[in-house]
């Protein structure tokens, strides 16, 4: 089964896949290598080669695994009390994005009635940084929204209450949700 990136799970399910396609890279770059070896009883032949090849796909999945392996997951039930209060706002979880410089880690990136509110994950990170980053990421697209990042839960769902009680429809700027989705690792 596929989770899809921002969902819960996906972080736990693309560690596990990228290590089994790890595992399948190094074992078919191994017996390419040595079907060569057996048939020409030499290393310098185009089996070598291709299986010298094999070392991208798998630096590939490396690289993904360095930036999930230091990550966690949310617990569904989490995602479940912000997702209640939300209403109609888009919510993505286990929300990992980069920059030239940094990865950073969402728990929660939440869109809604002209706001993208974020959660941060419990790691060590560079919260400024983080914030601008995101705020010249939406402002981009739609420079009339607002950007706020909590540090828990609690403090989320306080802020969503006092959004509740303000008047105005829930806007849904579908070009915004594509980008900040297109950011998502």
């Amino acid at each position: 089964m596929k989770v899809e990136k921002c969902q819960v799970g996906y972080i736990s399910h693309q560690k596990k896949t990228d290590w089994i396609w790890l595992a399948a890279f190094v074992f078919i770059g191994i017996a390419i290598f040595l079907t060569g070896y057996f048939w020409t009883h030499t290393r310098a032949n185009v089996f070598t080669v291709v299986a010298v090849l094999m070392v991208l796909p798998a630096a590939r999945r490396i690289v993904s695994l360095i930036v999930f392996l230091p990550r966690k997951g949310v617990a569904a039930e989490r995602r479940d009390r912000i997702l209640e209060k939300a209403g109609e706002g888009t919510l993505f979880s286990e929300y990992v994005f980069t920059s030239t410089e940094k990865i950073m880690h969402l728990d929660f990136l939440l869109i809604i009635k002209g706001n993208v509110l974020a959660v941060t994950a419990p790691s060590p990170q560079d919260v400024e940084y983080m914030r601008k980053y995101v705020e010249d990421n939406v402002h981009r697209i739609a420079p009339e929204y607002h950007v706020k990042i909590f540090e828990s839960d609690e403090r989320l769902l306080k802020y969503l209450e006092k959004l509740a009680s303000r008047q105005g429809a829930g806007t849904r700027d579908e070009k915004l949700i594509a980008h900040m989705r297109s950011l998502a690792v």
